[in-house]
């Protein structure tokens, strides 16, 4: 499984949705899978507006990002 964060830029707004699915090069299914995921969430009208946004770009995260309460290295402390 891999994480994928999903920016779409429309209108001055960024946009920015994150996909676990399994690992892939091709950009479109992420594409789709994010916009899936944003209609799923916010509604069919919602992703048809952000649909028509030109500008997406997609980034793979390596880790999942998420910081554990409390973690030292988080705050920038040495452990």
């Amino acid at each position: 499984m891999a994480n994928y964060d999903v920016l779409f830029m429309h209108n001055h707004f960024v946009l920015v949705t994150t996909i676990i699915m399994d690992e892939t090069d091709d950009e479109e299914s992420i594409e789709l899978a994010a916009l899936k995921r944003l209609a799923d969430e916010y509604g069919n009208e919602f992703m048809e507006i952000i649909k028509s946004s030109k500008h997406v770009s997609i980034e793979g995260v390596t880790d999942n990002g998420i910081p554990e309460p409390g973690d030292p290295e988080d705050a920038g402390m040495e452990r």
